[in-house]
């Protein structure tokens, strides 16, 4: 997730270079077929143009809605993922007794929440975008590693390696965690620890981890539907060939050398749609390890954090802090 107040240049150019490229070099030659071989047949009205550009500026529009709604909906099921585990934290550590036990449940939900975390972050390809312009400026490089190695990691750092054998093989990690959870809680109500009410109320709340993770998972492998993702590139594509064309005319009236404004002014125009293109394209998927990423590794270090104040622990993980304004 991107922090800063402004985009810095290097930013903007790492997105648009190459449009811009493809766009100076149609213009160029469009310039030169007009003005030096006299093709003045390539030269079209600018009205059927600026028609097409207000019927693609609505289509991306909407597509750009479309992913601003999955990027917020998964800062939500996140958000409710951080309060869930507070109520949890909180309730447990309340009606148990014994906090050797409270702190092995609860550091094994921690690690629940950072094995979602490595899930959610798998690359699919249908799912994310040819281009990976957002994913090469910054991304979470411990996320791209092999899944088992980061599961061991996660194991091995909050001391959960005895369910490395039992995790390891399974198709969704995160969801066989909350099972050991919910065994869990059903062994403090046969021993009598907790009463029915608590144990309903304790297992509704992991019942709540199973819908977040519901919600994640389905944002994560349906990714905006294709006709709506790829026909909005295909109508920019088409308006940026199609501009140098309507400009020559209108650039040619300036002046002697008025025409050679096509060029500028077409990268500008096009630079203006392709980003806005960009934005939808890039923020449909906000698991994709990029800089559009909803910061999940950040929301996991504060979810652990909080846990282990609630315990009463004063050894706190470091919050992590924006890497080039960019928090992952």
């Amino acid at each position: 997730m991107y922090t800063g107040k402004e985009f810095k240049f290097e930013l903007l150019w790492h997105f648009a270079r190459k449009n811009l490229f493809r766009t100076m070099i149609i213009s160029i030659l469009a310039v030169c077929g007009y003005e030096y071989l006299n093709c003045d047949f390539i030269s079209i009205p600018f009205l059927p143009i600026g028609t097409i550009g207000t019927a693609v500026a609505f289509y991306v529009g909407f597509k750009n809605n479309q992913a601003y709604n999955r990027l917020w909906e998964a800062r939500v099921l996140w958000g409710g993922i951080t309060n869930t585990s507070r109520s949890l934290a909180t309730m447990l550590n309340a009606v148990v007794a014994d906090k050797a036990f409270v702190k092995d449940f609860m550091m094994r939900h921690i690690a629940y929440v950072n094995i979602l975390r490595l899930q959610l972050r798998r690359t699919i390809p249908w799912a994310t975008s040819k281009e990976n312009l957002h994913q090469s400026f910054v991304n979470e490089t411990k996320e791209l590693e092999e899944f088992d190695a980061g599961l061991k990691r996660i194991l091995e750092r909050h001391n959960k390696m005895q369910y490395y054998d039992v995790l390891q093989s399974k198709q969704n990690t995160a969801s066989v965690l909350l099972g050991i959870q919910i065994k869990q809680l059903k062994k403090l109500k046969t021993d009598g620890v907790i009463d029915d009410f608590e144990h309903s109320d304790l297992v509704r709340l992991i019942g709540e981890f199973f819908n977040h993770q519901g919600g994640c998972e389905r944002i994560k492998t349906t990714p905006l539907f294709r006709q709506y993702s790829i026909f909005s590139r295909v109508f920019v594509v088409l308006f940026i060939v199609l501009l140098p064309f309507g400009l020559l005319k209108d650039m040619s009236e300036l002046g002697e050398y008025g025409v050679w404004l096509t060029v500028p002014f077409t990268m500008l125009i096009s630079w203006v749609f392709y980003t806005m293109e960009q934005i939808g394209e890039f923020s449909e998927n906000p698991f994709d390890n990029s800089v559009n990423d909803i910061p999940i590794s950040t929301i996991c270090v504060n979810i652990e954090r909080d846990i282990k104040e609630l315990l009463g622990e004063t050894e706190l993980p470091a919050k992590l802090e924006p890497e080039h304004h960019i928090l992952l």
